[in-house]
């Protein structure tokens, strides 16, 4: 990739030369392959941006406050090869991430992520400048491959909250439970010093008292827990804290009156419900509905005011009645009015949540449109409205069909319909990409036979599509292969056998991540069975099923029930909750975020794949799984 051009650097300079004598000359900085116009830039600025890339970049940046963050849309334009663009810093920001991908890949700059500080009118840092990057970096930077070690980031925030203390009640919570997972005595003695000072102030706000109680929550003091609770309930009693407790109260109550009076009770205090009130209104709304008591249910449902809540809520209540048969006309016009919801936010977006850019929050919506289409096509195909069930059904499938099970329900209906010559069109194109189901593969085989009976070389024209559609994902996955250390463990199995990382050496490994509540855990085990199968007599291929994010006293039980239910002959080995922690031993070690994931470690000992989520697409699993290994064999 080439360099910064003498040209750019020139007119970045050019840009600032004109200011007055009086204000200093602003000097580039250069980050890898990202250049800006000014290097300490204050919040207000304007700031040009130089991208060295003639690819396809998408990016956003995070303007950092304190321990939250806040994406905004950076629009590039390409010039002789680089991509252009031109920003305001926000004004309550005191740093800034910058986020770019490339050709579906994020630059990481070498792990090390583009973070900028930002400076004040005498050059100076930010206060919490350095605290918010170090705190970024450590919580979502592994999201973008971005690594921080945890007690590097701790020392960042314990030196500015040390040399600052008005940023202690910005950063308690955070600051005071990265203190007593990093030292447990240390963090112990900071939390109660800080828990003295409520003694001596009068004028605490409530987000100090959440900050106390969430990490007295965390070191398991359940009585000073519940001390500091009492006090902030007395002192806020329509605050957060009394919100927290409602919705406790709501979801151990088991009487529906109750839990009704419960959230009036809220709805009361809270005109505008947030969250928390329209999960209540929405569980309240789905018990209706199936008590069969419609008018609560429009009661309840009506009360919803996040109109993307309100849709997911009712598109929840109209699948299993698409995937059964049962109430159509019902099932029909709730699944219409979550199309219609979601439109009108598509057309008007100034509820955008501020954890979306503008961009981030329009693909969320025209994702969310997909999901609901794929419902409303269903139950229109069960009522026999095929033509109009196709419609909905091209509007579900994404730009990549990406999902094989909603490309398999457009092949069905296109079949239904006699649409054989569409049949093979998709189907090819759904093959190639290595986004097709066997049925779909079947369904081309019988269009194809359709129109012409005679042929005999649909087979061979089928193993073609699947063997373009191989290379084009050995390709991906090759884009995506890793050289990382894979840190050691030792975990108990099913059997209390210790199972080591060590011992496993020389192998190919596969650590699949996953809990018994976790349901794209769960789909994809069919497919992992298959794996599992496969390479049973392969001593070079280990798979090691690692149960984590569980808790609770017969979580063993459970997850031994479950697979013993299920007959997977899964070796299965159980991530230990951290001591004094709600964090897992190795899902933490390995930065495991969120689950299924697969973390594929080489012969060598060294993390070469990490794959998040399930695809829906068994068979593209199993290919995934067998490129990795066939990769690594080689």
């Amino acid at each position: 990739m080439k360099k910064i051009t003498l040209y750019s650097l020139l007119m970045l300079l050019a840009l600032f030369s004109c200011k007055k004598e009086s204000e200093k000359i602003a000097q580039p900085l250069t980050m890898g392959q990202l250049t800006l116009s000014n290097g300490q830039p204050m919040p207000g600025d304007d700031l040009d941006i130089i991208y060295d890339s003639d690819r396809e970049v998408e990016a956003f940046y995070l303007y950092l406050v304190g321990d939250k963050n806040y994406p905004v849309d950076i629009d590039f334009s390409e010039i002789d090869g680089e991509q252009h663009a031109s920003i305001k810093v926000p004004d309550s920001a005191v740093a800034m991430a910058f986020l770019i991908k490339v050709d579906d890949q994020f630059d990481h700059n070498d792990k090390k992520g583009y973070f900028l500080p930002l400076y004040n009118e005498n050059s100076e840092k930010m206060k919490g400048g350095n605290s918010a990057i170090a705190f970024y970096a450590l919580r979502q930077g592994s999201d973008y491959g971005i690594k921080m070690d945890t007690k590097a980031a701790f020392e960042t925030i314990h030196a500015e909250v040390s040399a600052h203390p008005e940023l202690q009640s910005d950063w308690n919570s955070s600051y005071l439970q990265m203190a007593y997972r990093n030292d447990k005595v240390e963090g112990k003695k900071l939390i109660d010093a800080y828990a003295e000072t409520f003694k001596s102030r009068s004028d605490i706000p409530e987000k100090e008292y959440s900050a106390l109680m969430e990490t007295y929550s965390l070191t398991g003091d359940r009585s000073k827990f519940d001390s500091i609770k009492k006090v902030a309930l007395e002192k806020f009693p329509k605050g957060n804290t009394a919100n927290y407790e409602l919705v406790d109260q709501f979801q151990q109550e088991r009487d529906l009156n109750k839990k009704a009076e419960i959230f009036k009770t809220f709805a009361d205090a809270n005109p505008k419900l947030g969250s928390i009130g329209n999960y209540m209104a929405g569980a309240l709304a789905g018990t209706y509905y199936q008590q069969k008591d419609m008018v609560n249910f429009e009661k309840y449902i009506s009360q919803i005011d996040d109109n993307s809540r309100r849709a997911s809520t009712m598109n929840n209540l109209a699948w299993p009645l698409a995937e059964s048969g049962e109430s159509l006309d019902q099932a029909e016009k709730m699944s219409k009015t979550s199309l219609d919801l979601i439109t009108s936010l598509q057309k008007n977006q100034e509820d955008k949540p501020d954890y979306f850019s503008k961009k981030q929050y329009q693909r969320y919506l025209e994702s969310q449109y997909r999901m609901y289409a794929d419902t409303y096509a269903l139950i229109l195909f069960k009522q026999g409205k095929t033509k109009e069930a196709i419609a909905y059904q091209e509007k579900a499938i994404d730009a990549k069909a990406s999902d094989a099970d909603v490309n398999q329900r457009y092949i069905d209906y296109l079949m239904a319909d006699n649409q054989y010559e569409k049949v093979k069109e998709k189907a090819e194109h759904f093959m190639k990409l290595g986004h097709a189901t066997k049925d779909i593969k079947e369904a081309y085989k019988t269009a194809y036979l359709k129109k012409d009976p005679s042929a005999t070389d649909v087979d061979a024209k089928i193993a073609a599509f699947d063997e373009e559609a191989y290379k084009t994902q050995v390709a991906e996955i090759k884009k995506t292969m890793l050289d990382e250390e894979a840190p050691s463990f030792s975990l108990k199995d099913m059997d209390g056998k210790e199972v080591s990382l060590e011992a496993l050496k020389g192998k190919t490994v596969i650590l699949d991540f996953w809990a018994t509540w976790c349901g794209p855990c769960i789909a994809s085990f069919p497919g992992m069975q298959e794996v599992v199968t496969k390479y049973k007599d392969d001593d070079s291929v280990a798979l090691l099923f690692i149960d984590t994010f569980e808790r609770g006293p017969t979580r063993e039980k459970m997850v031994e029930d479950f697979i013993k239910s299920n007959k997977y002959t899964f070796h299965v080995v159980y991530d230990p909750i951290i001591e004094g922690s709600n964090d897992f031993e190795v899902a933490s070690k390995y930065d495991i975020t969120g689950i299924p994931t697969k973390v594929i470690i080489g012969p060598d000992g060294r993390m070469k794949f990490k794959s998040v989520g399930y695809s829906g697409s068994i068979e593209r699993l199993v290919t995934e799984m067998d490129i990795m290994i066939d990769i690594l064999k080689s």
